[in-house]
């Protein structure tokens, strides 16, 4: 078989791109609402993906109209952020003029717009460059935006920045090609760069993302990333980190060769090498990860296949030396980073603002996007983004902190002792109606879901509880202690037994379930939890420790036959 057939289509149009260019020039000036499938996969590499306001689907077909094309733009945000109050404005601005009035916060610590039109395309990107915020490599087959707690350098006790590290990362990693810049900015300029010294003609055979933990605070789950790192430290002082592979939540349904997995440690490193080993785990996997299948590219495919003393040995060839053996460590719980806090054992504050699902509007009574703009113009703090879709803002004077507190209230946003534990600790990807991949609703449906249990007396169960529209898992369902992914247009699979700081795998409790049924069921769970946890037992913990056979029969639910065939899989 010629070597260009064994590849798959987005590898050969990523190698013909000329350094991510392709025609998407010419294609932006020209009449018509979208692009061409070569530019719409180069696309992502700018950040950028064309998609459709599903909601309007049937109706347009109906009327024999084209789909209503539109397209979701996504900034590159390491550790998330700071940014600058004239930042945070931009971003307001951009969401006004170019999308659909809302800014959405999501679970790597980025903002996406959507409905983007294709002819603003161009000023809402030169909008934001004007601010040095940029989309190029939010998206596509390289190295994401790298997750890192976004507290990390402003806490009381803080003894380690994050955000150095992330934007380290971020350096390191960015796409050498000037075709961003030629493009969106008109770069004539610029002296052209097509080479890619690290990534060559064809990038990464998947995206790859990087998490940085905090060392007391797992909020960026870091076992779920393609590369973790953990600092260890020695009386308070840095002394180096923890380096973990092949972690990724992704699968698709009915397909058993795709499934979640935990990254696995592979050595402790000096601060000085960390850059250096992470980079020659990326090239790893650029020359040894699958461009056949993409299904099957992704880093954690590769550390499981390869074993981990074997995929040890190759990092350490490209080095030319040996790694140190990981040492145990434990992580403790993921904060949430919200409510009032000292900074730095200085006059400042930050205070965490819970922003349901990351989306930043305003409606329902709030004003949430409205106040955010006065405070920014008005007090001036800086706004950092948490890996749990909510903000917060820094630097805030102590004599500023009642009166902000009072624009808050004034705008309807309140404190997060005014949610329940359990909203608190909820979180859902876009889904419909924009995500192209999403089967089913979770923005939309789970703040629903939690009024209903509220309802019934359980919004003070302190559970983390994850809805995704597909198995994509954007927001992470398959590390939560109830996670939800959509199956069907109506119906979810439901996860139990994650752990609450993210370590631990959750477990096919029911299949397919229709969404008009889902509060029962997990009322039926907690009611469960109630009655048989021990003391001080989290949920998760409690599912994993009773076993999805005694939870079915505790809760009068059948066990499927395939989940059935699961469990005996796993016994075997």
């Amino acid at each position: 078989m010629n070597k260009n057939q064994e590849k798959s289509k987005v590898e050969l149009i990523k190698e013909n791109s000329c350094g991510l260019r392709g025609s998407i020039a010419e294609e932006l000036s020209q009449e018509g609402p979208t692009f061409s499938a070569q530019n719409t996969a180069l696309l992502k590499f700018h950040g950028i993906y064309q998609q459709e306001d599903r909601d309007q689907r049937k109706e347009r077909s109906r009327l024999r109209m084209d789909k209503a094309h539109q397209f979701m733009v996504r900034i590159k945000n390491p550790g998330g952020g700071k940014f600058s109050p004239e930042q945070w404005l931009a971003l307001d601005r951009a969401a006004d003029l170019y999308g659909n009035n809302s800014l959405r916060l999501t679970s790597r610590q980025d903002v996406q717009f959507h409905g983007v039109g294709k002819r603003n395309l161009r000023q809402l990107i030169r909008l934001l460059d004007s601010q040095l915020i940029s989309t190029y490599g939010a998206c596509g087959d390289g190295v994401r935006n790298t997750l890192a707690c976004p507290v990390s350098s402003i806490r009381e006790d803080s003894c380690f920045d994050g955000q150095v590290w992330a934007r380290q990362i971020a350096q390191r990693f960015a796409f050498r090609s000037t075709a961003y810049y030629e493009i969106w900015m008109d770069g004539e300029s610029l002296t052209p760069v097509t080479e890619e010294p690290l990534y060559g003609k064809a990038y990464l055979p998947r995206k790859l993302k990087i998490a940085i933990a905090d060392p007391r605070d797992n909020c960026v789950d870091v076992y779920t990333n393609d590369i973790g790192i953990i600092p260890a430290f020695r009386e308070l002082q840095l002394i180096g980190f923890h380096i973990l592979v092949g972690g990724g939540l992704g699968s698709t349904h009915a397909k058993k060769e795709t499934y979640p997995r935990l990254a696995t440690h592979l050595c402790l490193v000096s601060a000085a090498e960390m850059v250096d080993v992470v980079e020659a785990i990326v090239a790893t996997e650029r020359d040894l990860g699958d461009r056949q299948n993409r299904k099957h590219a992704r880093l954690k495919y590769l550390v499981e296949e390869m074993g981990i003393m074997d995929f040890r040995r190759e990092v350490e060839a490209r080095l030319e030396r040996q790694l140190l053996e990981p040492r145990p460590m434990v992580l403790s719980h993921g904060e949430t980073h919200l409510g009032w806090h000292r900074q730095n054992n200085s006059e400042l504050h930050y205070v965490g603002l819970f922003v349901e699902n990351g989306r930043v509007r305003d409606c329902n009574g709030t004003g949430f996007k409205s106040g955010l703009r006065e405070i920014a113009g008005r007090f001036h703090p800086n706004i950092l983004l948490t890996p749990r879709q909510d903000l917060v803002l820094c630097d805030i004077a102590g004599t500023t902190v009642q009166e902000i507190q009072s624009v808050l209230r004034h705008f309807g946003i309140v404190p997060e002792q005014e949610y329940s534990p359990l909203r608190i600790r909820s979180m859902a990807c876009p889904a419909l109606p924009t995500c192209g991949l999403a089967i089913s609703e979770a923005e939309r449906r789970l703040p629903g879901l939690v009024t209903e249990l509220e309802r019934r007396g359980f919004g003070n169960e302190a559970v983390v509880m994850r809805m995704a529209g597909c198995p994509n898992s954007c927001s992470r369902p398959p590390v939560a202690e109830i996670g939800l992914i959509g199956k069907s247009v109506n119906g979810y699979h439901v996860y139990v037994g994650g752990s609450a700081c993210g370590t631990r795998l959750a477990q096919l409790y029911q299949e397919d379930v229709p969404s008009e049924q889902l509060a029962d069921l997990i009322a039926e769970l907690f009611t469960n939890y109630r009655k048989h946890r021990m003391a001080e037992e989290a949920f998760g913990d409690w599912a994993c420790r009773i076993g999805i056979p005694q939870l079915c029969q505790l809760c009068c639910r059948p066990l499927t036959i395939s989940l059935a065939n699961r469990i005996l899989e796993t016994a075997r």
